[in-house]
């Protein structure tokens, strides 16, 4: 049986090719900009590809946080993929600092001197703690396209890459908030794997 997941539909960027993504790993999505119905999820995905100030606006007009705090009381596992995962933080300096979303301790700051912005392109990840997303196995590799990067605490940073010297959070959790800053719809097989991945953590009560 195809594992339920709610994508939320912000209205930024990679909806289309997330919900296939998320079909091809085994996955039953269904698109929502509901909060109801966000807050009843089995799962929840949170894309976007956009500004984290464009992004925290459009989540605070759906009143995200109130659904994503009723979906994780009842332990439901949460995404967030590239711009998805950056406003799972508490602040970014992009559009000016604002505030995010606050479940993940840290801070989205633009890459420093000496990377290539944007940064795009194909890296390894290096595996820096354990993580449901990922096997014990050699770490994948990932498609990344950012210009900024999340400042995450040590404790919730799971797998990392090297952008021309610099190492940024590829992979945070803490309990049931994941997030990824590639893009594993874009990542090929290695990609696939660690949606399935999160599609197998156990769904919400009811």
């Amino acid at each position: 049986m195809s594992a339920r997941v709610t994508v939320v539909d912000l209205g930024l960027g990679n909806l289309g090719s997330v919900m296939q993504a998320l079909v091809r790993a085994g996955g039953e999505p269904r698109l929502s900009a509901d909060a109801v119905e966000i807050g009843r999820s089995a799962r929840v995905v949170l894309p976007g590809v956009a500004a984290f100030g464009l992004g925290m606006d459009r989540a605070q007009r759906l009143g995200l946080r109130a659904a994503l705090d009723r979906a994780l009381q009842r332990h439901a596992p949460v995404l967030g993929i590239c711009l998805g995962m950056q406003i799972l933080f508490e602040e970014g300096e992009e559009d000016g600092l604002r505030q995010g979303l606050g479940f993940l301790p840290g801070r989205v700051t633009r890459l420093p001197a000496g990377v290539q912005v944007p940064h795009i392109g194909w890296q390894r990840l290096e595996t820096t703690a354990p993580s449901p997303l990922l096997t014990e196995a050699a770490a994948p590799w990932a498609y990344f396209a950012n210009s900024y990067r999340c400042e995450a605490a040590a404790d919730v940073t799971q797998a990392v890459a090297d952008h021309s010297g610099v190492r940024i959070a590829a992979v945070v959790g803490r309990a049931n908030v994941h997030g990824v800053q590639f893009h594993p719809e874009k990542s090929a097989r290695g990609g696939e794997a660690l949606l399935a991945r999160f599609l197998r953590l156990p769904e919400a009560l009811p």
